[in-house]
């Protein structure tokens, strides 16, 4: 099995470039690039993708072995919503600021609603 191939077909399917996969393991997109060709990867690697992309990559591994690389579920949340006051035409600007916000908090372990 190709680790780096798993990866990138997951980061793909949600519509994330290697840019986007890069702010949330906190590396750079060429770290990412090189990363997807690699087809073996640590397991504090594939740690950090499951959470970055919300995805068990644990089924993939050896499966005599529990490996927990999801958050907890027993996790009190709250809730903090905002509103963006903007001019017309800053859409595309306020769309594209969004879409990085939303990269950092997953990246950092937050879930954000749609």
């Amino acid at each position: 099995m190709h680790f780096g191939k798993i990866v990138k077909r997951v980061a793909l399917s949600q519509g994330l470039a290697a840019e986007d996969l890069a702010v949330l393991l906190g590396r750079t997109e060429k770290n990412v690039l090189e990363l997807y060709e690699q087809e073996e990867w640590t397991s504090g690697t594939i740690k950090a993708a499951s959470f970055a992309l919300d995805y068990d990559f644990g089924k993939y591994l050896n499966t005599s072995f529990k490996y927990d690389f999801q958050e907890a579920t027993d996790v009190e949340y709250r809730e903090f919503m905002i509103t963006v006051k903007y001019p017309k035409g800053k859409e595309f600007l306020l769309k594209t600021w969004l879409d990085k916000l939303v990269l950092i908090a997953r990246s950092i372990g937050l879930e954000v609603g749609k």
